[in-house]
């Protein structure tokens, strides 16, 4: 049961008036004291970005408060104060995933699961990673494990529109080791009298930052895609139609060249590429959304 005032009451307490604190001097002596200990601690912790540049002076009073209790119980010598747990600075570069909503999905072509062992899921399993995560394509933009899985009479038509089906990173990026995540689903239905399986899902791409420091949140280097594809099983091969999608947390300059880039590598414009709920955007569920991150 929780304890103290109840909500409504009008019940203030002012650590500012208490006795001991009317002592300007030993609390000037004792809050030097403290700011120093708390320098050295800032040094050893790893900080983030805008964090910890300025202690409040209400915790610095506190502090002195204690300090002068232990001064005048003459058990000042024995002081030692805790550790001070500080942000970190930067971002998460062992974990770049971590605090965004694709931090427990599988990894890389272990993101993409067939619902049972039908012929014509382990087909499209090998297109959406040939696709999607084959380093091949996302860093020589070279087709041809993806276009080998296609029927030739629909190649020439991928092809011409790459960038609608597939992920090519911009040149100069690079992603981090273990850099890709997956969520989603397919499912078998049958077009034109042949099987065909319709694919939903989000791929998540983690970049490598020059400068860790100066980034302030993880989708600063994290990149989505979301993509809808309805691939058609022909004895000829895949013959992929229906596709839709959709990009979140990403540098627009790029993706207007077909190419896949996170934030941090444009200069940042306000609601550019991040407009909205991340869960939402990072979801095969619901409809597939409609807003346009780089208007």
């Amino acid at each position: 049961m929780r304890s103290g005032p109840f909500l409504g009451e009008n019940v203030q307490y002012d650590i500012g008036d208490h006795p001991d604190l009317k002592d300007a001097a030993w609390i000037r002596a004792a809050t030097r004291r403290a700011k120093r200990e708390i320098r050295r601690q800032r040094r050893q912790a790893r900080w983030h970005r805008h964090g910890g540049k300025v202690v409040s002076a209400v915790a610095l009073v506190v502090i002195g408060a204690v300090l002068f209790g232990l001064y005048k119980a003459g058990r000042f010598g024995e002081v030692s104060l805790p550790d001070v747990k500080l942000p970190q600075v930067g971002v998460n570069l062992e974990i770049p995933f971590a605090g965004t909503p694709a931090e427990q999905w599988a990894e890389g072509e272990k993101g993409i699961v067939a619902p049972d062992g039908n012929p014509a899921y382990e087909q499209v399993r090998q297109a959406i990673v040939a696709s999607r995560m084959d380093p091949a394509m996302l860093d020589e933009h070279k087709p041809d494990r993806f276009l080998a899985l296609l029927a030739p009479d629909v190649r020439e038509h991928i092809t011409k529109d790459l960038a609608g089906w597939t992920t090519r990173l911009k040149q100069g990026m690079k992603l981090l080791p273990h850099g890709i995540r997956a969520s989603g689903k397919m499912t078998l239905g049958e077009k034109d009298g042949y099987p065909a399986v319709t694919t939903d899902y989000v791929f998540a791409y983690a970049f490598e930052p020059p400068d860790p420091k100066k980034l302030t949140s993880q989708l600063e280097m994290v990149a989505a895609i979301r993509e809808q594809v309805t691939y058609t099983v022909t004895p000829a091969g895949l013959w992929p139609s229906d596709s839709t999608g959709f990009q979140y947390s990403i540098a627009c300059t790029a993706a207007k060249e077909g190419f896949l880039a996170p934030q941090f590598s444009e200069p940042p414009k306000p609601d550019h590429g991040l407009p909205g709920d991340d869960k939402k955007f990072f979801s095969t569920d619901g409809q597939m959304p409609t807003e346009n991150t780089c208007d």
